[in-house]
């Protein structure tokens, strides 16, 4: 027979068993209270992320700081009302806790909110009681949260115009009105615009948000924004004429010479001109550039805040890129350039604004305009004024604007450039005698032979006995580029500014720059249609040039555009465009043209379409992208707590 166990053997398994089963119900319990405490941690992170999200947004729509903090209160109430737990945490103290120790050290931040510039901090706890833990003795567990939101500058790639027709005077009549033929700070009220110099700005107003965005009447708020400018595309031409278009390539910067070049984001000196295009395109896409972003501009500029240009061509896919993210009413963040552009080693003239004349007497100060250079160029640049030879009844060329090969004095001459903004050339002492009412084109020639001979002409109207009936000639881009053999179009628009033009309507020619000819070999050139006459909301043309046998390389041409008015009697209108055609050559694109950027600004987008981009500002000019004042063009992103 088997022995039998004792019974005290038995109690003892039961005893040991009883242990093992309170062992892992307890462990069980901890398991949890621990999934109870990594929820409530999960729980106060979406608070906190959502709290300093919404202090950030509160800073970007222009509320204070103390807004913006009551802001973050309110999200943070509202959300610890469903707490997983059913423990309601308590809001942050007014006054900050931070850690032991580390009294005003926003890294140590225990408790409270912070809001720094562009930088909040939302640090959250709450004590949640264990359950079962209870049972091994354990009591509360101290939960916590942190979370941090920095604004950063979304800027986008483009560049609008500061200035046209600078330096002024502009106009001293108050309210302006939105007359880009004159001097005008696009970064003033609307109704101030026109008013000063580029260095006197006693008479502007910096614009302000004003009034929420009306789509009906966009323009309805002329004391408080911007006046309404092409920021991107047809119209924003630069004042000195070049083939840019608000455009620019943020991944290229430093133009101090040739070789300085600094590439950013995959882009290298061998990137075509195509692939840059696209790429700034998909900044736009994203809503802004990811950096690396600009220092505070001074002045004069830093090379660093240069940045190179893409051609009127390539801001096509801009433009669509731009329609896809942002719509009227949007508020967007701009650098902002004086209006001219540069390439290496250069001088750059910005265009005169029209000269009004007597029939009869003298002027003696006609206006002025300004001579730039980048850092590479030195020496000094020769002014000088050049008849339209191709229109006989000029008044330079029968005589009657006085002063023979010298009918405009200067001042300086010859002109030093200047970094920046340019050298201020004053235009003085012009006079007529029995010169026909009409307006006119005129050339103003600059010529360096330092580093290297380099001439530029810039056209300029004249404009005698205050003929009101008049047309501008715009194009979405100055520059193109074809094959041998090929055709290439240039899309004018031709739009009545002032009174209906009336007359005979406007014809339209092709010729050389002053002194030259047309290049040998070129094939058929055409205007569809060749007369048309200026409307109000401007009338097409469209060139059309045969590349032909000419050799290859970059010729620059004129488009002529004159008329006879419908006053009675009829006065001449006539104006020149000068353009660029490039035969079986590359673009020298971003490798060698480029703006000083002078600022940044905030804008709100007035309309989009295929052609151009219309904005207005609601901030000034403002040299650190980090600035309080701009807070409307940045984004607010959630970023590491150190």
């Amino acid at each position: 027979m088997g022995r039998t166990r004792p019974e005290r053997d038995h109690g003892q398994v039961l005893v040991v068993f009883a242990l093992g089963v309170a062992g892992l119900l307890a462990a069980a319990g901890v398991a949890i209270d621990i999934g109870r405490f990594y929820s409530e941690h999960r729980f106060l992170q979406n608070a906190a992320d959502a709290a300093a999200l919404a202090a950030a947004n509160a800073l970007i729509r222009g509320e204070s700081y103390a807004d913006a903090e009551i802001d973050a209160q309110t999200s943070l109430a509202r959300n610890f009302l469903g707490d997983p737990n059913g423990i309601v945490a308590s809001l942050p103290p007014s006054t900050p806790v931070y850690e032991s120790g580390h009294a005003g050290d926003p890294a140590y931040l225990e408790h409270g909110i912070l809001i720094s510039g562009g930088d909040i901090r939302v640090a959250v706890m709450n004590d949640i009681n264990y359950t079962f833990g209870q049972i091994v003795g354990l009591g509360n567990q101290p939960i916590s949260a942190r979370a941090r939101v920095k604004l950063d500058g979304k800027i986008l790639p483009i560049a609008v115009r500061h200035f046209v027709n600078a330096p002024g005077p502009g106009s001293q009549v108050y309210p302006c009105i939105d007359d880009e033929r004159s001097f005008m700070d696009f970064f003033s009220t609307a109704e101030t615009a026109c008013q000063g110099s580029d260095t006197n700005s006693a008479l502007r107003i910096a614009p302000n948000p004003g009034a929420a965005f009306d789509p009906i009447t966009p323009d309805g708020d002329r004391l408080n924004h911007g006046p309404i400018v092409a920021i991107l595309g047809d119209g924003a031409t630069p004042d000195n004429g070049a083939d840019f278009r608000g455009y620019v390539a943020l991944d290229i910067r430093n133009f101090a010479n040739t070789t300085s070049q600094l590439y950013y984001n995959e882009v290298d000196p061998s990137t075509t001109a195509n692939t840059l295009k696209d790429l700034e395109a998909q900044w736009l896409r994203r809503g802004g550039y990811p950096g690396p972003l600009f220092p505070p501009i001074i002045s004069p500029p830093d090379p660093n805040d240069q940045v190179a240009t893409m051609s009127g061509n390539s801001t096509g896919v801009g433009i669509a890129a731009f329609n896809t993210r942002f719509g009227p009413g949007k508020e967007i963040l701009v650098a902002v350039y004086s209006g001219v552009t540069l390439e290496i080693p250069d001088f750059s003239m910005a265009a005169p604004s029209t000269i009004a004349l007597p029939t009869t007497g003298t002027l003696a100060n006609a206006g002025s305009f300004k001579v730039g250079r980048n850092q590479s160029f030195s020496g000094t640049v020769t002014l000088t004024t050049v008849a339209d030879a191709g229109d006989p009844a000029n008044p330079m060329v029968t005589g009657t604007l006085l002063g023979g090969a010298t009918p405009i004095t200067y001042s300086p001459n010859d002109v030093t450039p200047s970094l920046g903004a340019g050298e201020v050339v004053s235009m003085l002492n012009v006079s007529t005698s029995g010169a026909g009412n009409g307006i006119y084109t005129l050339w103003l020639r600059g010529e360096a032979g330092s580093p290297y001979l380099s001439v530029k002409y810039k056209p300029f109207a004249v404009n005698v006995g205050s003929v009101n009936r008049d047309f501008t000639v715009t194009l979405p881009s100055s520059e193109e580029f074809v094959a041998s053999g090929a055709d290439v179009t240039f899309n004018l628009t031709i739009k009545r500014s002032g009174p209906a033009f009336g007359g005979a309507g406007v014809s339209l020619s092709l010729e050389a720059l002053p002194g030259e000819t047309l290049p040998i070999g070129l094939g058929a050139v055409s205007f569809s249609p060749s007369n048309v006459n200026p409307s109000s909301s401007g009338t097409a043309s469209t060139l059309t040039i045969n590349a032909g046998t000419a050799a290859p390389g970059q010729y620059d041409l004129v488009i002529r555009a004159t008329g006879e008015n419908g006053d009675s009697p009829g006065r001449q209108v006539t104006h020149l465009l000068p353009i660029r055609l490039d035969i079986a050559t590359a673009s020298a694109g971003g490798n060698q043209q480029y703006v000083d950027i002078s600022g940044f600004a905030v804008m709100r987008v007035v309309q989009g379409d295929s052609n151009t981009v219309q904005a207005y500002a609601i901030t000034p000019v403002i040299a650190d992208l980090n600035d309080p004042q701009l807070r409307r063009g940045q984004v607010a992103r959630l970023v590491p707590w150190n």
